[in-house]
């Protein structure tokens, strides 16, 4: 009789496991338990799901416990196995099937989503580190999203960015070299020939892109595809995501990225109306230590000369929570620049390099040095001509003419003609007055970069370095020894 009652029981508990199961407030207090970093309720319509047959979840909905519209929605989740599969193959959920995923990603004028809202970071643990650590997913499962829609709004723009249907083909499985689980998001192109909006261009491709951000305006169209990405369970900050992010003909308002670069450059350069990413240009990216890399970015700055442009090569990261950027810029300067500017002409040909930190949309322009060892070759080059005495230019005028004085006794075709400088040049003419408008934009250049130098050394006197003049020591030659004293009477 005892056995008899307990095969009845295990048969009716066995029979009522799916009824309990079946119920939406159970399904979403267990998921509640598993994810409990998440600030939100999932609700759920209907739930159905049998010893043999698939489990099915309809109508889902994350709502934030702060209130608001709900970020995620999905219309329907199939998940392949049973409950018998599941605890036979210890955690094997089989394939997890989401279609109609609806995602409405907001942003404010800090560029802070509504999905950050939905996670807090986890308690410290026993060594006193609040970071979060991955830790180990009690089931298995391969995920297909079929037909999601993304949709991203923010403060500049009146119309939502609304995507194309995305797929993607994940597996949710123990890590190789530790006692974890991972998502590994296979390679897929994400988006193909998508339009370049305010919304997406600010929001999202900024972190791959820092000239787009707080750009006046933006046009054209671009792809993006994902590489493969590796994110850990309970820590994806600590995964890794690589992908390329290909622009097709973008064009842009001059943001304060481009804006700043040009003021704080030595040559006077007009501000462009607009700027170009290079066609075609394919941008390679990874997402690292909370941090988006970027290498292979080329934007033209246009040039008050038709057809002729700036480009300027742009590599560096940008910080996922922080905004802040460590971005590197290489302008390499046309040779062929206009010669009314003697600056702008002696820096032709020759490249600089501009350190970019700050955040986005306020960026902070740092010369790496560059500019300052270019301009100091330039005016070391000069000045040795003129110290050396450079052969002239040009033939010295006839004897009298344009009222110049007639040339001394004993002058030579080959020999400067008095009055006139040893590099060749007129004192007083066009080339010494270029040649004094280069020094002194150096100088007022050197005069600026001192008083922010002097400052800092206010700031921190114990950090002062030891500076010399390296280019005072290659322009002046160290004096001679004094002679020694001539013998005899």
């Amino acid at each position: 009789m005892l056995l008899g009652t307990l095969a009845i029981a295990l048969v009716l508990g066995g029979a009522a496991l799916p009824w309990l199961l079946s119920s939406p407030a159970r399904i979403s207090r267990l998921i509640a338990g598993v994810v409990p970093e998440l600030q939100g309720d999932v609700r759920i319509s209907a739930v159905r799901l049998g010893w043999t047959g698939p489990l099915v979840l309809e109508n889902l909905a994350v709502v934030p416990r702060a209130g608001g519209k709900p970020p995620i929605r999905i219309r329907k989740i199939e998940v392949s196995h049973g409950l018998v599969q599941i605890l036979l193959s210890v955690g094997d959920v089989g394939r997890v099937r989401i279609e109609g995923l609806e995602a409405d990603v907001v942003y404010d004028a800090n560029r802070k989503s509504n999905f950050e809202g939905l996670f807090v970071p986890a308690p410290a643990n026993a060594t006193g580190s609040t970071a979060p650590r991955p830790r180990r997913s009690p089931v298995r499962l391969r995920l297909e999203v079929a037909d999601a829609i993304v949709r991203i709004d923010g403060p500049w723009t009146q119309e939502p960015w609304v995507s194309d249907p995305i797929n993607v083909r994940a597996a949710l499985v123990p890590a190789a070299d530790g006692g974890w689980s991972e998502w590994v998001i296979e390679p897929v192109q994400l988006l193909a020939d998508a339009r370049m909006e305010p919304g997406v261009a600010q929001g999202v491709l900024a972190y791959i892109a820092p000239v787009l951000a707080d750009a006046t305006r933006t046009s054209g169209r671009f792809s993006l595809r994902l590489d493969g990405a590796r994110l850990p369970v309970g820590r994806p900050a600590g995964g890794t995501i690589a992908g390329v992010l290909a622009m097709h003909e973008v064009v842009l308002g001059p943001g304060p990225l481009v804006t700043r670069l040009i003021e704080s450059l030595p040559v006077r350069l007009p501000p462009p109306p607009a700027i170009r990413i290079a066609d075609e240009s394919h941008v390679a990216f990874r997402v690292a230590d909370g941090r988006v890399w970027h290498e292979g970015l080329e934007f033209g700055v246009p040039l008050a000369k038709p057809g002729q442009r700036l480009d300027v090569h742009s590599s560096g990261s940008v910080g996922i929570e922080d905004k802040s950027l460590d971005v590197k810029l290489s302008l390499p300067i046309p040779a062929d620049l206009p010669q009314d500017r003697p600056i702008l002409a002696a820096l032709a040909g020759k490249r600089v390099s501009v350190g970019i930190g700050g955040v986005l949309g306020q960026p902070q322009v740092n010369f790496d040095g560059s500019i300052k060892a270019t301009a100091g070759d330039v005016v070391a080059d000069l000045l040795d001509r003129i110290r050396n005495g450079a052969p002239p230019t040009q033939a010295p005028p006839p004897a009298g003419a344009n009222g110049s004085p007639p040339p001394a006794p004993g002058w030579k075709a080959d020999e400067p003609t008095p009055g006139v400088q040893a590099s060749g040049t007129a004192a007083g003419g066009p080339t010494a007055e270029a040649i004094v408008d280069l020094v002194g934009g150096v100088l007022d250049e050197v005069a600026k970069r001192r008083a922010e130098r002097r400052a800092a050394e206010a700031a921190n006197p114990e950090q002062v370095p030891s500076r010399r003049g390296r280019l005072l020591r290659r322009l002046v030659p160290p004096e001679a020894p004094p002679a020694p004293p001539a013998s005899g009477p």
